[in-house]
Formats: C-alpha cells, sequence, structure tokens
C-alpha cells in the first residue's frame, strides 16, 4: 500500500513514482519498481512480489525498501522510467510486462544491478532470457506461460455447444504473439476452429469486435495489455453483441459480465518473482536462476451465474456442484 507520494522530478515527464514505503536512510537495499501502468492485476503482481520478499526474511525499511514508478501504459516514457530507476542505484529491479523487462536490457546500462521481471508471458521469444533453464546475466524471473489446453478445456464444459472460438490480440507485442500461438495449437488439438482479431489501437476495440459478431460461438480472452486495460469497454460490446466471454485474467469487477474466467493467478506471479529477488538478494546469480513456469495450482477457474443469465443462459448441469462460481 502506497504510503507516501513523491512525483518529484517524473513528474513532468508524464511519470509517476512513490516509495511503499521507504525509510529515508542508507541502511535498507532498494528495490526498485518500475511497472508498464496503473491495473488492478499487475498492482495484485506488484503486492505479492514485495510480500515474498519480506516473507524470506527481508524487513521492509531495515533490509529493504521499495521505490515504485509506472509510465502509465505509454511506452515512449520507458526509457526515462529506466533511466530514473537506474539513477537511484536500486540492489535489484523489478520489471514489470514484457515491453519494460525488454527495455531494461539496453536501458539499464550498469549491468551490476540484477533485474527480475513479472507480468511477461515468453521471456525467451521476446529475447529477454536465453531459455526457460537459465536467466541471462542481468535477468531472471517469473514468466506468466498459459496453458490454453486448460482453459479450453473450462470454456467447453461451460458452453458445451462452442464450435469456434475468437480473440482480440495486438499484433505489436510478443506476449499477444505467443498467446496467440499457443492458443492456435490448442484450439486445433481440441478441434475447435479459431478466428483472430488483430488491435492495436484502444479505441479500434468496439469495431474490431464486431468483426466476430456471427462469425464465432464464443471469445477466449488472452493476456493483452491493449484488451485486459480496456475490459469494461470490451464486456460491454460483447454483452451487447450476446457472444459469451471468457477471460484469463479474473477481473472482479466484470465478474457478473463475463460468463466466466479461466486466469493465471497475477499475485502468485508476484510470489514466485519475489522468491527470485530474495535468492539474488542473498547472493545467488540471475543466470544461475531458471525461469518460473505456472503450475496448474496458479490458476482458479470461475463461472458467472449472472454473466451467464445476461445472455439467457444457465449454469450447465456439468458445472452446478464445482463450487468455482464468482464470488457476490
Amino acid at each position: 500500500m502506497l504510503t507516501r507520494r513523491s512525483l518529484g522530478a517524473l513528474a513532468g515527464a508524464g511519470l509517476a513514482t512513490s516509495v511503499w514505503p521507504a525509510a529515508a536512510q542508507s541502511g535498507p537495499r532498494l528495490i526498485a519498481i518500475a511497472n508498464f501502468g496503473e491495473h488492478p492485476v499487475l498492482r495484485e503482481t506488484v503486492e505479492g512480489f514485495q510480500a515474498a520478499v519480506v516473507k524470506a526474511g527481508f524487513v521492509e525499511g531495515r533490509d529493504v525498501r521499495f521505490d515504485y514508478a509506472h509510465v502509465n501504459f505509454d511506452r515512449s516514457l520507458i526509457p526515462q522510467l529506466l533511466t530514473q530507476t537506474q539513477a537511484k542505484r536500486p540492489a535489484l529491479i523489478l520489471a514489470m510486462t514484457t515491453g519494460v523487462a525488454q527495455a531494461s536490457i539496453r536501458g539499464i546500462t550498469d549491468k551490476s544491478i540484477p533485474i527480475v521481471f513479472a507480468a511477461v508471458v515468453d521471456p525467451v521469444v521476446a529475447s529477454i532470457v536465453p531459455s526457460f533453464a537459465r536467466g541471462s546475466e542481468t535477468h531472471t524471473g517469473a514468466s506468466m506461460m498459459p496453458d490454453f489446453d486448460a482453459s479450453i478445456g473450462f470454456l467447453r464444459r461451460l458452453l458445451p455447444d462452442v464450435r469456434r472460438i475468437g480473440t482480440l490480440f495486438n499484433p505489436g507485442e510478443d506476449n499477444d504473439k505467443t498467446n496467440i500461438d499457443l492458443l492456435t495449437r490448442a484450439s486445433a488439438k481440441a478441434g475447435l476452429e479459431l478466428v483472430t482479431v488483430g488491435v492495436d489501437q484502444q479505441g479500434d476495440i468496439p469495431v474490431r469486435i464486431t468483426t466476430l459478431r456471427g462469425r464465432v460461438d464464443a471469445i477466449l480472452l488472452i493476456q493483452s495489455n491493449i484488451i485486459q486495460t480496456a475490459m469494461p469497454v470490451v464486456a460491454q460490446v460483447t454483452n451487447q453483441l450476446r457472444i459469451p466471454t471468457v477471460n484469463t485474467i479474473y477481473n472482479a469487477n466484470l465478474r457478473h459480465q463475463l460468463v466466466g474466467f479461466h486466469a493465471i493467478s497475477y499475485r502468485k506471479n508476484g510470489e514466485k518473482a519475489g522468491e527470485i529477488a530474495a535468492r539474488i538478494l542473498r547472493g545467488e546469480k540471475p543466470s544461475d536462476i531458471p525461469i518460473y513456469v505456472p503450475e496448474t495450482a496458479d490458476f482458479d477457474s470461475f463461472v458467472s451465474p449472472k454473466g451467464l443469465e445476461l445472455l439467457g443462459r444457465q449454469v450447465p448441469e456439468a458445472l452446478r456442484g464445482c463450487n468455482c462460481f464468482v464470488p457476490d
């Protein structure tokens, strides 16, 4: 939780920064958190990260202090964010999202600063690390690799009549490309037709969703920054079109607007990144630490009875006793 706000020199450049909570002393080692923007699930990741570092035995205010900054989803400001972050001489940096982690490879010129990433789907495809088996000399972290076999399995239990599914993605994002590749394979394996629609501007989302009308039986949304930050609009349009929609990120504010969620836990992703950070603070090298890949326990399934009712549907018999309904 933010204990004080310090917009300082970054405010003029459009960056927001805070210390969570920071002791103004030289003793605690600084952990700088560089985020792409403020969003509930990214906030969960950061909170999970901080909690895991503290749980590992690093007392906040005595052993470590956290500095947080973001660029409000303005990609052009990431270089400034990283320059300001390095200037604080942190002991470790948490790079949130693929774009920030990628930029930190060149943007953090002091190669003695270890960087842990979180909220990144495929760090290998994004060229952040050489493989999942080991980090680079400077980078390692926790990936958010989706399990689309499980997501499609859940969707088919929830919507047994589905034969064609659609999704939206940003063609310019490495995360999105990886998601689409994996979803394409999983859809073919399940015998489903997949219809993909590219979106590179949030303002185009309503029109692009409309192109799915009559072409799909349901929508399965991927972990895409451009889509997930516009979820209220997505939910509104898909409900107007009466296309049942399942999200791979749980959004409590929309729990009654979508029909369901098969969601990776962003907080658990942050916790795994925090555990890795603690190992580095104790002396391990990033190159010696494998990339964390999500396990079954990192995913949750939720059914929304009210979301189904909005579209004239009911909870299918197979899921009525699942103990997986969204909380009221």
